[in-house]
């Protein structure tokens, strides 16, 4: 009796808890859920009151009127400048992490903490300043203006790879400079082929923030020729009154959806190769 009691408290307990985890996925996937649906209305389903939840048929014309507006030139800008960013901001925190990390120097600790100061910063203290560094350098209108200046911020990434790597073993470290490795091949050779899980990890979290970026885009490219994602789909909010005319809202959803595609398909890879290099790290031990 004992034993009976037991397993239909755990039961209940596990179908109140799987009923919960249900209930708040159904919850902070709805507005998701309410764009995917809208995407492929047409306009009248979209507009009534009180809202439709699903199509009465699936008008796939929408996402064909999106790619008039969202162009291949304007995702072309994008990937340039998100792929800009990380992989510069990618060598540059590396490299820096590793130094930190395993390059003993005096004042080590003192430029950890001075890195750790822009991490508690707002972006909205350093924008202005930026922007009026790289308009007297003249590179406003320019990739060199919209990447450069956002590459500088490897405050973040720095901490992170250091953090990884004061616990990368020493062992193997001080095995390949015993054998005559400079600093370059140990960190091409030995380091960065172990470090794929903070590597990924930093690269869906920058990608992610790139792609995703608005005001310095719009502040320091805001041309047609450097034009990305975010500026362009920015006007087509609320009814699409803005450079394009008027845009209905179903259009707007299939734009939005369109701009959020790489985004989603970049971070399933990254995840995907963050769990491959974790359960790669254990099966050789």
């Amino acid at each position: 009796m004992a034993n009976t009691a037991f397993f239909t408290r755990r039961r209940n307990a596990n179908t109140l808890r799987y009923t919960i985890t249900v209930l708040l996925a159904v919850l902070f996937m709805f507005p998701l859920l309410y764009l995917v649906s809208g995407s492929l209305m047409k306009l009248e389903e979209v507009s009534v009151y009180p809202p439709k939840l699903f199509p009465s048929s699936i008008n796939w014309q929408n996402y064909v009127d999106a790619l008039e507006v969202m162009t291949g030139r304007i995702f072309l800008n994008s990937f340039i400048f998100t792929f800009g960013i990380l992989i510069l901001q990618l060598i540059i925190s590396f490299t820096a992490g590793f130094a930190l990390a395993k390059m003993p120097f005096k004042r080590a600790a003192l430029i950890v903490g001075l890195f750790a100061v822009p991490v508690f910063l707002p972006t909205n203290v350093s924008i202005i300043p930026l922007y009026l560094v790289t308009y007297k350098l003249g590179l406003l209108n320019t990739w060199g203006g919209m990447i450069l200046p956002i590459v500088g911020s490897t405050a973040f990434g720095t901490l992170l790879f250091r953090q990884f790597l004061v616990n990368f073993p020493d062992g193997l470290v001080d095995a390949a400079r015993m054998d005559g490795a400079g600093w370059p091949r140990v960190l091409f050779q030995i380091v960065l082929p172990l470090a794929r899980p903070p590597i990924a990890s930093y690269s869906a979290v920058t990608f992610l923030t790139g792609w995703n970026m608005y005001i310095w885009p719009l502040m320091v490219g805001n041309t047609e020729e450097l034009k990305v994602a975010t500026v362009a789909l920015a006007p087509l909010v609320g009814g699409g009154l803005g450079f394009y005319g008027n845009i209905p809202p179903n259009v707007t959803y299939a734009a939005a959806l369109i701009s959020a595609a790489p985004v989603i398909i970049f971070f399933l890879w990254a995840q995907r190769g963050f769990i491959n290099a974790i359960a790669g790290t254990g099966s050789d031990s």
